[in-house]
């Protein structure tokens, strides 16, 4: 399964709650969604089968974040 979140300016942490619940979620990208903080981010982790994850220009997307995802998402390719 994939979504795609482009530059969808209203997209808060909050609204990111709900893709977590999405176990069989494969491709993820939420590029240019300026309201995605780090601590929203990180809860991304949760998605366990996660196999690419666009975060460009995404002001949320930390080095810090990136160093997170590659330890407990190790499988997944981050698109920075």
């Amino acid at each position: 399964k994939k979504i795609t979140l482009i530059v969808v300016l209203q997209v808060q942490d909050f609204g990111l709650q709900h893709l977590f619940g999405m176990r069989s979620l494969r491709l993820l990208s939420l590029a240019g969604c300026p309201l995605l903080t780090t601590t929203g981010l990180s809860g991304l982790i949760q998605l366990h089968d996660l196999e690419e994850l666009e975060l460009t220009n995404c002001p949320g997307a930390t080095a810090e974040l990136f160093k997170y995802y590659s330890q407990h998402l190790p499988h997944c390719m981050v698109i920075e």
